[in-house]
């Protein structure tokens, strides 16, 4: 990301900010580090990472891609979402968009963390935050940005948007990013998108193992960008390449 040193500067202002305003806390997570999907093991691992992914949802879809600070670490506490397809009716503010974050161990069992996640919105271009933090997002609380960035629309804004999401997950514990799109008048969910965060293994058959050699959920299995690939004589270093087209 360009100007990740300022960037991250700004995030550590924020949080502060954020720290102090909280209205709650997350619920210790039901599994650990043994059963995630996420590897933090980034100079040794003798097997290829995805360090991004991609999802298509009926009606949201999108990429993230890992976050590094400015002394090139890989943070698990943070992902970059570019939200590449999003509902019709946004526009209207007819619906809002929240993001979660859920595990599951390897006999399947899930757990959703209650708290919905807080992020920002970065300009692309310039790696500067453009709004302050926030845990649910409708096309009203940032049209007025978008005109004073020229973008008429939704997509073209998203288009050059990230969104810096705060996983609360120092430990990459958590496997999963859910961005859920809801109605205003309902508060109930209208669609959702369910992704892996990275890192995790590129190559499927990889993944279908924890570090412990079980079996990993199934559940997180279907998740894998690349599932559809498996057993077709692809290599690890292949399945990273493929990951890696899914980068912004």
């Amino acid at each position: 990301m360009k100007n990740s040193k300022q960037l991250f500067t700004t995030i550590l202002t924020l949080s502060a900010v954020a720290f102090l305003t909280a209205c709650g806390s997350s619920k210790n997570a039901v599994g650990t580090s043994d059963f995630s999907s996420r590897s933090t093991d980034t100079s040794t691992s003798s097997k290829p990472l995805a360090y991004c992914n991609q999802v298509t949802g009926t009606e949201i879809s999108a990429k993230l891609k890992t976050y590094t600070d400015s002394s090139s670490t890989v943070r698990m506490d943070y992902v970059n979402v570019r939200l590449t397809a999003i509902p019709s009716n946004f526009e209207d503010s007819t619906t809002y968009i929240a993001m979660w974050k859920w595990l599951a161990n390897s006999s399947g069992n899930t757990y959703l963390d209650s708290t919905a996640l807080k992020f920002i919105l970065v300009n692309a271009s310039t790696g500067q935050a453009i709004t302050g933090w926030k845990n649910t997002l409708r096309w009203s609380d940032v049209s007025a940005i978008a005109k004073n960035m020229s973008y008429s629309d939704a997509a073209t804004f998203f288009a050059n948007v990230n969104i810096l999401v705060d996983l609360k997950d120092a430990n990459g514990e958590y496997d999963v990013l859910k961005i859920t799109n809801y109605s205003v008048s309902t508060n109930k969910a209208v669609s959702q998108a369910d992704a892996l965060l990275p890192l995790f293994y590129a190559n499927p058959a990889d993944y279908a193992y924890e570090s412990t050699g079980a079996g990993r959920a199934q559940v997180l299995q279907d998740l894998h960008p690349l599932k559809n690939y498996a057993n077709q004589g692809f290599s690890a270093a292949q399945f990273q390449s493929m990951t890696n087209n899914f980068c912004f």
